[in-house]
């Protein structure tokens, strides 16, 4: 049986604070060795504008796919493009190959290759794809969601993402993954991180209680999560809130801890009282093949206009000031 490294896309129901549902992370999912090849990338412009719409604390993209319009979640914990079941049914369905994900796992997952993906003057053609049901998510926020634009996509692309304004700028890259267009700049406070990239998978380090950390970077995280293995240092920093539940696509559930940690330090910038779900990330680490502390999602995009640049391997923050 082969397990799926693929990304932590699939919804998590929370029972607790919010009293809905949250989503984007959950079942990871293909094996390093079912490799996904690139797509190719046209358009004339050197920098795009793309609207962001935000549902509660996801940030959906309108693309075109072959025919079919609608809209996709912008996520950087999936590798690449995963079309919801509901709308695409043509695949190849993979032998042996499941989905798992926090709560476990176990749905097959099938797989097929589309002739276009446009996102306004951005044109991607021959682009391999996963198809999975993301029903719960559209149930879950009253709204149809055609698929998941993954980190691989823009492998070739910058990105800067301003939450504040619900807008997503597209750059072109020259081969030193610098951009092509340098019509604009980006005063203030900047964080600057070196990314690891393990299986398509985006992290980033960071710190608590004097222990090093590693995260997850995904855009398509409403909400944090803690693995419950880390260190009783890091466990000294977390501020119990609450419980509650985290639910997949199936019916296993697993118990979480709602919290803050009260410092996270990343690089020489220190984030005080950010929250985070406590909860068992073993299958997540399982299927990913590779160990890892949690998830850093929406609570970072908030914070400022990020700037990821995957080819470079960078992720660049420009905090938000008070009268922005």
């Amino acid at each position: 049986m082969r397990l799926l490294y693929r990304s932590i896309w699939t919804i998590i129901f929370f029972a607790g604070m919010y009293g809905t549902a949250c989503a984007g992370v959950e079942d990871a999912i293909s094996s390093p060795k079912i490799q996904h090849p690139l797509p190719d990338i046209s358009g004339d412009f050197d920098m795009l504008t793309i609207p962001l719409k935000r549902v509660q604390n996801l940030f959906l993209i309108e693309a075109r796919i072959d025919s079919m319009e609608g809209n996709f979640i912008l996520d950087t914990g999936a590798p690449y493009l995963v079309l919801n079941k509901t709308y695409f049914r043509n695949g190849r369905l993979q032998d042996g190959v499941f989905a798992y994900g926090v709560s476990g796992g176990g749905n097959k997952v099938m797989q097929t290759t589309v002739d276009s993906l446009q996102i306004g003057a951005l044109t991607f053609t021959g682009v391999s794809a996963d198809i999975v049901n993301l029903g719960h998510i559209e149930d879950a926020r009253g709204v149809k969601i055609l698929g998941l634009l993954g980190a691989s996509l823009f492998s070739e692309l910058e990105l800067v993402i301003d939450a504040r304004q619900s807008v997503l700028y597209i750059y072109k890259l020259d081969k030193e993954g610098n951009r092509i267009w340098n019509g604009d700049t980006l005063p203030g406070p900047k964080l600057s991180l070196n990314l690891e990239q393990v299986h398509d998978i985006l992290f980033l380090e960071a710190e608590s209680g004097k222990k090093k950390l590693r995260f997850c970077f995904d855009t398509g995280a409403e909400v944090n999560l803690l693995s419950n293995s880390v260190s009783n240092k890091v466990l000294e920093h977390f501020v119990l809130n609450g419980t509650g539940a985290l639910t997949g696509t199936g019916s296993n559930t697993v118990g979480t801890l709602r919290g803050t940690l009260s410092t996270l330090e990343i690089q020489d910038h220190t984030f005080r009282d950010m929250p985070f779900l406590l909860t068992n990330l073993s299958n997540l680490q399982l299927a990913y093949d590779v160990l890892f502390d949690g998830v850093l999602g929406y609570s970072l995009l908030s914070e400022g206009i990020v700037v990821l640049n995957i080819k470079k391997k960078k992720l660049d923050v420009y905090f938000y000031t008070d009268n922005e």
